[in-house]
This record gives structure tokens, C-alpha cells and sequence, in this order.
């Protein structure tokens, strides 16, 4: 099935780092272009909006001054009347009424108004409302406005500033008339009339008809508490409180604004200018629909988009275009390097299978040397043993004792043989490393010297361990002993443990140098290790480090590069051997000059490290056969060996011992002693025999549901390195070389429990 092209670019990304870094600069690119053309757009409608500002708030501060010259006007007019009347001594309601009812006063109140457009009419009214006079003819009828704003006002407030009372449709013609009112006050502040001048709007209607910002503007005229007195264009609804006034908030902190209005009076969004009289309660506002004031800057914008949108388009082509060159190349590049890895994996695979197979050839050859040296040894001491014990001759003893130590010695070298070998038989316990470490640390503190500073470092919530502690400790022994003699001048050696959890199988590794501890159980990959958690154990010096060709062979038995009598060269392999055959692993670091590391990986317990208990008391150093040779009376034994100088040994110091001794040199011939009859107390065997091993003959016997104690005394059981083997068939088993008086012991104790 064909793969989809996006799915195809989405894994090409994921593999191609330049390939990314190419697309984020277009995406950069595309997005600061983007940028750069909706800002400049968006500058462009704020200097659009600026100039409209602009020139909204000129013409309205020209208009206002119109309104306002031109109701000082009228407002001249009232005043000179009242300043006349003081002068001419009226200053009670009675005189004012008397003195200017007549009609010189008429003729006095027409001359007044002429010239002023605005002005249609002055009236003198009396304090009980009534008219006194009135400019537009004479004589005056008989009207009473004491029901009107402006006189119940001015009636009641003692007040030098005039009035503009609310607007008044003519009935006749319909036009609209506002009043501006003055009160007329006598010496002590009484109330003796008004004098009140009628301002015909439809003048400011002409003005502003006149003035008008364009054919999409308004200009109104507004009493102070909200009331429209006159627009244009015209709307019906002089006299009345419209709209959302959002002026008169404007106003509240200032005498002038601009500000935009969502909802016009009846023709949607605007940009308002409006100012407040400074004399009078009045507001002059003028508006422009946003849409007109935006119209150009709406025809830039898209020519502008338009030019980027363009641009965009091709720079995205240029990338698509670069793109589809670079994954070429790159398709072209990683067929060479696979090609190339694919011959450099091979030949590291060719020599990691070399490299097992010698491994494993040497592993082979070291077991069988092992168990055939035990053999041996196990002769030799037994002899020893029993010259040691027959003897008090000194002469006899001393050398007899001084080749038991050899013995020792030769035991422990097929121990490190058999380690490497992986044949070894281990006891897995948890194991609580932090312990061992701080243990084994004080230990090498005495035993390194003065030149030498031990440092450990242990992450907390360490994980238990599950490896043979006896091993594990021998194992770090070894590695701190190699760090010594890599650091003949000195230096520091590093004890570090922590928690790791192994992703799976996969070349590569963590960096050895790093600091381990603290660090948390990180998933890593390394080589060889299957997947799980595993406790890190890392021995580090300062020491002049191996070659790369010396530290390819450093887990080999017997290769070492120390003077003669200095190592054995088993140290490193013992240590390969006990990592791997826990189910660990191990990795070198060494380089000239810079010191080596070793790190040790051992499997996870799943459960709590056992608290250690005090070992004990050692067995004495010499056993004597009359010691021991009554406790071996009456104890049937069958002795199974293929190495007659084993059998005959052994044989011999168990009868010493006063146990009752058959021997057999093979499994089918104990099988069939067992099948003629004899009834054994215990059987001792060995393993690795010809036919049939010493295991199979145990199961042999158990599927017979013969419940025979068997102790196993061998060389070295591959299959027995494993104890699950060993409590199938419910046998205990012992590695040679064996103290005797150890068998002896494990003897009388397996019989003592059978019996």
C-alpha cells in the first residue's frame, strides 16, 4: 500500500534536522512577512483614524465657537435690557410692571433684535409669569408661562447665569424655538421677573448645513443634560433625549473628546467629536460614519494584502522548492551512509561473533581445566589432610600443612577460572549493595594505604541487588586491588552506586564518566542487556588507564600487563564472569592518562536484602580423625567418582572418619548397587560423569521416590550453577577442592537429619 505523501514529509521531518531548521526559517520568514503586513495595516487605519480625529475635533471646535458667539448674542441682548432696567431704578415686580408694559418699551424691545438672525423674540415677563411685553407685536395678549422650565427655575434660584429651557415647536409652522432666560433681581435678592429671549434653531441648522464635514456627517446641538435642540442632517426628534449620548460620560472628566460610538442615532457606527459650551449649558457634536472615514484606508489595506499575500505565496513555492532538493539530496545522503553502516555492521558483527566465539572457546577450555585441577586438588588435599592428621612429627606436618596452602591457593585460582568461565556455582541473595559498599569501602581504607582516598557516593532509595554478596564483594576487592596498582603515585578511587533502568538491547550506552548517583533510575540502552532494572556499580580511578588494543583483552583469563609475581590476569575476568552469569553486565572505559572505569550492572531484587547476621565461629584450623571418627560409626555411605585417585582419597578418610564406605565409579554402577539391595545413609557424588551425570542420576532416584539424602561434590555443574536445579532434586551440593573435615561435617549432618 502506497504511502501517503504527507505521512511521507511528516517521517522525512522526524529524520532530518536540517530539513526542519530549513522549513522553520520560511515559517519564520512567512510569519514575520505576515507580521510586518498586518501591522503596517493596522498603523495605516490608526493614522487614518488619527486624521479623522484630527479634523473632527477642528470642526468642532469652530462650531462651538459659531453656537457660542451666536447665543452671547442673544444672551447681550438680555443683559443690556436688565443693566437698563437697574439703571432706571426698577427693582420691584410692581414697578417693573408698571414701567414696561407700555408701548415705547415694544418699540425699545424691536429695535433690539434687529440684526440678529437668531433672535426671534424678547419677552419681559412679570414674577406672577405673566407677559408684560413682547417683541413680536403689541399689545401683548393674555399668556401665563409660570408652568414653564425655565421660569420655575429662576424663580426659585437666586442666579446670575441664564437659562436655556427646553425646546418649543411653533404650532403653526413647526419650527423650534429654544428660550434663554435671565432673572431679574431686586437689591436684596427678591424675585421680580425674567427677561427671556426665543433663539429660533433652524439658524443653527443652516450654520451646520453649511459646515458640514462631508456627506456622511452630522453635526448636533445638545442641551447639557441630553435633550437634541437641533441637527443636521434633520431628524423629527427635537425635544426629545435620544440615543446612547455617550458624551455627556465623555464630558464628566473633560470639556472636549473623541471617542467612537458603536450605534449612531439612526445609521450605525461613528466617530464623535463633541465640546461643551464654556457659558452655557449647551454641546456641540460632530460625527463622521467610520465606515467613510476607514473607506480609503480599506482600499490600501487590500492592495496591500493583496501585495503580501503574493509575496507569501511565493516564498512558500521557494521553500516547497528547496524542500523537494534538499530531501532529494538528503535521500541520497542516507543511502550512502546505510550503505556504509550496513558494511561497518557487519564487520562489527563479524567480529562480536569472533569475539564471542573466542570467548567462549576460552570459557570452555578454562571450565574443563578447572574441574580437572579440582579433581586433582581435591586428592592432594585429602591426603594432605590425612598425613596432617596421623602425624605429630612436625617434620611431616609442617610441609603437609605448607601444601595444603598451595592447595588453597590452586582452589581459588580455578574459583576465577570457573567465574569467567561463567561455571561457577553461585548463591543469589538481595543483596543490599549500599551496605557491601560502605563495608567493603572502610576495609580498602586500611588496606590501599595513605596514597589512595577512598570516596563513595551511594543514590538514596538504592535498589536490593540479586547476586552471590560473597562474589560481589571479592569482585570489587579485585577491582579496587587493579585501581592500586594503576596509581603508583597516588590518587583517588570512586565507589559509586545508583539505579538504572535498561530500555532493551541497543548499541550504545550511557556516558561512563557521568556522576551516577542522584541521577534517578533514567531509561538507558546498553549493549547486551535485556530490558529491566538493574542496581549500577561503578569502580573509577585516576590511574595512566589502558590502550584501546589492552582494554579489548582485559576480560581474558590470564592476560595481564603487570611485571611477573604481580597478577594473575584473572581479576577483570572474574568480575565479566560474575556480571554475566548473574544476568548482569559489564562495561570497561579506559583511556591513557585519564584513568579506567568499570561499571558493573546487576539485576533488581524483587524483594528486601536479608539484615546480615554475624557468620559462624571458623571450624578448627586441624581436625583430627579421632575426633571425628566416632561420629561416622554406624553411617552407610555411597561414594560415587569416575576419578579413582578422588574416589580411593575420599574413600579412605571417610573410613578413617568411621563411616562404612561404598564406592562406585560411575552412576550405573551405584544405580545398580542400589538396585542389589544397599541401603546408604547418604550418597556422595560427583558430577560430571561419564554416561550419566551425577544430576541425572539424582533424578533418576527421586522418580524411583527414593528419598536418599545426596550430597554433590564437584569440580565444577554448569547446569548446577543455578540452585533451582539442585532443589528440584532436593541435594546439596559442594564445589572441590573440599576441607574434609567440611565433608565430614555435611555428612554427619544430612544423616542426622534423614535419620
Amino acid at each position: 500500500m502506497p504511502i501517503p505523501p504527507i505521512r511521507h514529509w511528516q517521517a522525512h521531518l522526524r529524520a532530518s534536522r536540517p530539513l526542519r531548521i530549513l522549513l522553520l526559517i520560511g515559517g519564520l520568514s512567512v510569519a514575520v512577512l505576515l507580521a510586518a503586513t498586518v501591522q503596517y495595516i493596522d498603523s495605516m487605519r490608526d493614522r487614518e483614524m488619527e486624521g479623522a480625529e484630527r479634523e473632527l475635533s477642528t470642526l468642532n471646535l469652530s462650531l462651538s465657537e459659531q453656537t457660542a458667539s451666536a447665543t452671547q448674542s442673544v444672551d447681550l441682548v438680555l443683559t443690556t435690557i436688565i443693566e437698563q432696567l437697574k439703571s432706571d431704578g426698577i427693582d420691584t415686580p410692581e414697578e417693573y410692571v408698571r414701567r414696561m408694559g407700555g408701548r415705547d418699551t415694544y418699540q425699545m424691545l424691536r429695535a433690539r433684535i434687529t440684526g440678529l438672525p437668531q433672535l426671534d423674540a424678547v419677552t419681559m415677563i412679570a414674577a406672577d409669569g405673566h407677559l408684560i411685553n413682547f417683541s413680536r407685536y403689541y399689545p401683548i395678549p393674555p399668556v401665563n408661562v409660570s408652568d414653564r422650565d425655565y421660569f420655575a427655575y429662576l424663580r426659585d434660584h437666586d442666579t446670575t447665569a441664564p437659562f436655556i429651557g427646553e425646546p418649543v415647536q411653533n404650532r403653526g409652522n413647526g419650527s423650534w424655538t429654544v428660550y434663554l432666560a435671565r432673572r431679574i433681581s431686586g437689591p436684596d435678592g427678591s424675585f421680580v421677573g425674567l427677561v427671556l429671549g426665543a433663539i429660533e434653531l433652524s439658524y443653527f441648522q443652516r450654520i451646520y448645513k453649511a459646515l458640514q464635514p462631508d456627506g456622511d456627517g452630522s453635526i448636533s446641538l445638545w442641551r447639557r443634560d441630553g435633550i437634541l435642540l437641533a441637527r443636521h442632517p434633520v431628524l423629527p426628534d427635537i425635544g426629545r433625549p435620544l440615543g446612547q449620548r455617550h458624551f455627556l460620560k465623555v464630558l464628566e472628566s473633560a470639556n472636549s473628546g473623541v471617542y467612537f460610538s458603536s450605534g449612531g442615532l439612526n445609521d450605525g457606527a461613528r466617530l464623535v467629536a463633541t465640546r461643551a459650551l464654556a457659558d452655557y449649558p449647551l454641546v456641540v457634536n460632530v460625527t463622521r460614519k467610520l465606515d467613510a472615514v476607514l473607506d480609503k484606508w480599506r482600499i490600501q489595506a487590500w492592495t496591500i494584502g493583496a501585495a503580501s499575500a503574493v509575496g507569501i505565496a511565493a516564498l512558500l513555492l521557494s521553500l516547497w522548492a528547496l524542500a523537494r532538493q534538499f530531501s532529494a539530496y538528503e535521500a541520497a545522503t542516507r543511502a550512502m551512509d546505510a550503505a556504509r553502516r550496513a558494511v561497518e555492521g557487519r564487520e562489527q558483527a563479524e567480529h562480536a561473533l569472533r569475539q564471542s566465539q573466542k570467548m567462549e572457546a576460552i570459557g570452555q577450555l578454562t571450565g574443563g581445566v578447572a574441574h580437572d585441577f579440582n579433581n586433582l586438588l581435591q586428592a592432594i588435599g585429602i591426603n594432605l589432610h590425612v598425613i596432617d592428621s596421623r602425624t605429630e612429627d612436625e617434620r611431616i606436618a609442617g610441609p603437609a600443612r605448607l601444601a595444603l596452602q598451595a592447595v588453597e591457593r590452586g582452589a581459588t585460582l580455578t574459583q576465577h577460572l570457573l567465574a569467567f568461565s561463567r561455571r561457577q556455582q553461585l548463591r543469589p541473595v538481595p543483596v543490599d549493595v549500599a551496605t557491601l559498599v560502605e563495608r567493603t569501602s572502610r576495609l580498602l581504607g586500611r588496606t590501599l594505604g595513605q596514597s589512595v582516598r577512598v570516596e563513595t557516593e551511594v543514590a538514596p532509595g538504592l535498589w536490593p541487588a540479586m547476586i552471590d554478596p560473597t562474589q560481589l564483594e571479592m569482585a570489587v576487592l579485585n577491582l579496587a586491588l587493579n585501581a592500586r596498582d594503576a596509581m603508583p603515585g597516588g590518587g583517588t578511587l570512586w565507589i559509586l552506586a545508583g539505579n538504572r533502568t535498561v530500555a532493551g538491547p541497543a548499541a550504545g550506552d550511557l556516558a561512563i564518566g557521568g556522576r551516577l548517583p542522584g541521577a534517578g533510575p533514567l531509561p538507558v540502552q546498553v549493549e547486551g542487556l535485556a530490558a529491566g532494572d538493574y542496581v549500577v556499580l561503578r569502580v573509577r580511578d585516576t590511574g595512566t588507564g589502558m590502550a584501546a588494543e589492552v582494554a579489548a583483552r582485559a576480560f581474558e583469563p590470564f592476560f595481564t600487563t603487570k611485571e611477573v609475581g604481580r597478577g594473575t590476569g584473572l581479576g577483570l575476568s572474574m568480575v565479566h564472569g560474575l556480571a554475566t552469569q548473574s544476568g548482569g553486565g559489564v562495561e570497561l572505559d579506559s583511556r591513557p592518562g585519564l584513568g579506567t572505569t568499570v561499571t558493573l550492572y546487576l539485576p533488581r531484587a524483587e524483594q528486601a536484602a536479608d539484615v546480615p547476621t554475624a557468620p559462624p565461629p571458623p571450624p578448627p584450623a586441624r581436625a583430627r580423625v579421632a575426633e571425628t571418627a566416632p561420629v561416622g560409626a554406624g553411617c552407610a555411605i555411597l561414594l560415587v567418582d569416575d576419578e579413582e585417585l578422588v574416589r580411593s582419597a575420599t574413600a579412605g578418610y571417610l573410613a578413617q572418619a568411621g563411616f562404612a564406605v561404598r564406592e562406585a565409579a560411575d552412576a550405573a554402577a551405584a544405580l545398580s548397587l542400589l538396585d542389589h539391595g544397599f541401603r546408604p545413609d547418604v550418597i556422595v557424588t560427583d558430577h560430571m560423569m561419564p554416561g550419566m551425570t551425577g544430576l541425572e542420576m539424582a533424578r533418576t532416584l527421586r522418580a524411583r521416590q527414593d528419598e536418599t539424602p545426596i550430597l554433590m561434590v564437584t569440580g565444577y555443574a554448569e547446569d548446577l550453577t543455578s540452585t533451582a536445579a539442585a532443589r528440584d532434586v532436593s541435594l546439596t551440593v559442594l564445589s572441590k577442592p573440599i576441607e574434609p573435615s567440611r565433608l565430614v561435617r555435611s555428612i554427619r549432618d544430612m544423616a542426622s537429619v534423614e535419620g
